[in-house]
């Protein structure tokens, strides 16, 4: 059975909804035609662990990059998919590039949220 991730699709209300709700944030930057950003979204979001992780513990966007090339500047990446996790604020956490299966995706999660 699969899940549904609420992705948000604008930075910059994640980020007010983030500081209001005391949540971290997780951004993902992928790229449109991209063979590990489309696993990562069809295996592991769809995954019913992580996506009430991130529905729950974070506040999720996800963003295609090339769309949002201010952001992949401002946050220096250099790959796809990048997941970036930030504070409340906005500093950034941790990040980690590619495609992880649930398990290990979760791992990465819990470090942080």
């Amino acid at each position: 059975m699969t899940a549904a991730v609420y992705w948000r699709d604008s930075w910059d209300a994640a980020l007010a909804e983030a500081k209001k709700e005391n949540r971290p944030l997780l951004l993902e930057m992928y790229l449109e035609g991209c063979p590990h950003c489309q696993r990562l979204d069809r295996e592991t979001h769809a995954d019913q662990a992580v996506a009430a992780a991130l529905n729950t513990r974070f506040i999720p966007v996800r963003l295609e990059g090339r769309g949002h090339m201010d952001l992949v500047k401002q946050f220096n990446v250099t790959g796809a998919p990048t997941t970036l996790i930030f504070s409340p604020e906005g500093r950034e956490l941790h990040r980690f590039a590619g495609f992880y299966p649930p398990p290990e995706y979760l791992k990465e999660l819990e470090k942080y949220g």
